[in-house]
């Protein structure tokens, strides 16, 4: 059962943004205002935020592997296929651009749309370094998995400013300088070729993409500090928070040895589906007027069964990637399920559906 302390807040939804970001104003935004000439108005602003999406997790596919096997072993002699990856990250970002315009040239701005994009978004954002950490083995998985457990962090913090404030902030730096710095480096792997970023450097010993890669966790982690007093009035959803992600992280480290690269990607996706399940409920407490409550039953299940699964000795070599398949269709589920509630929330208030 959902509460809603508010609940005529869709009817009176309005969006409130700041934008500061360098990228969007030299650079997205004047393409992106020529572009929407000749994107047809009967297309759906959220059917070009998926569409995106789609284009993004396209490129997770071909990054990880999963698409066309590992890259350590298909790009060292075809070092394109990170131009391909490239290409689709930056479809993704016009997309991201595009929607927002085509909602207000249609006129149909509202709840819905802001969800989904930034519940996308979120999404999107630990996927794509996720992808390069798996393209690159050379990279330590403890950058990857900790990059991925601040992001969580980040973003859920982010998500309690706007709540407070009640305007979106973009900084001069911020998601669209991400993603502009993610395609470019993509290209430059295709530029030098694989094996110049993934062999180590005579000058410092360490592989390029390492250097490269840091900046992931850092700029995660100067979003978290600099967003952390918002969770001075949220302590207990914090330490929730914190405390339902510390368990795959040790899982990860504790697996890793056994199951190497595929203890990163299942661990990893568990870990920021579940991140983004909670900024998603913060989301839905701005948007739809929803009492944010953190505790997920489902998510305390999966911890402990990640838990047993690596700390309990004498189970099965099996165990531990059986538990966090089940931990991934649980965080999946829950992740389902609150994009269904949500669509159902607001054509039950508005009257207006994904695709109205």
């Amino acid at each position: 059962m959902e509460f809603y302390y508010d609940s005529d807040r869709p009817n009176r939804y309005s969006y409130s943004s700041v934008n500061a970001s360098v990228v969007s104003a030299r650079f997205m935004g004047p393409l992106c205002r020529r572009l929407i000439r000749f994107v047809p108005q009967s297309i759906p602003a959220n059917a070009i935020t998926l569409l995106g999406s789609a284009s993004c997790w396209l490129a997770f596919l071909i990054l990880s592997g999963i698409l066309v096997g590992p890259l350590s072993a298909f790009a060292p002699g075809r070092p394109w296929i990170f131009g391909v990856a490239g290409l689709l990250v930056f479809g993704y970002q016009l997309a991201d651009s595009l929607d927002g315009l085509q909602a207000r040239r249609n006129g149909c701005s509202g709840p819905l749309g802001e969800f989904l994009d930034h519940w996308l978004d979120s999404l999107n954002a630990f996927l794509l370094p996720l992808g390069i950490a798996l393209a690159f083995p050379s990279i330590p998985p403890a950058i990857a998995t900790i990059g991925v457990f601040i992001f969580a962090i980040a973003d859920w913090l982010t998500g309690r400013s706007v709540l407070e404030k009640g305007i979106m902030e973009f900084g001069p730096i911020g998601g669209e300088e991400g993603l502009t710095l993610i395609y470019l480096f993509l290209f430059a792997f295709w530029i030098l070729g694989y094996r110049f970023w993934s062999s180590p450097s005579m000058i410092h010993g360490f592989p390029p993409v390492w250097m490269v890669y840091a900046i992931v966790p850092i700029a995660y982690a100067f979003i978290a500090i600099s967003e952390l007093e918002h969770a001075a009035g949220a302590k207990a959803e914090f330490a929730i928070l914190v405390a339902t992600l510390l368990p795959l992280l040790v899982w990860i480290a504790v697996d890793y040895p056994r199951d190497g690269s595929n203890a990163l990607l299942v661990g990893g996706l568990a870990m920021g589906g579940a991140g983004v399940r909670f900024a998603g409920d913060v989301l839905r407490d701005r948007l739809l007027g929803l009492r944010y409550e953190p505790c997920f039953v489902p998510y305390i299940a999966m911890d402990l069964i990640l838990l047993a699964s690596v700390l309990i000795p004498g189970l099965p070599g099996w165990a531990p990637m059986s538990a966090a398949t089940i931990a991934l269709a649980i965080v999946a589920w829950s992740l389902a399920s609150q994009m269904t509630r949500t669509v159902a929330r607001v054509r039950f208030v508005t009257g207006r559906g994904l695709f109205d």
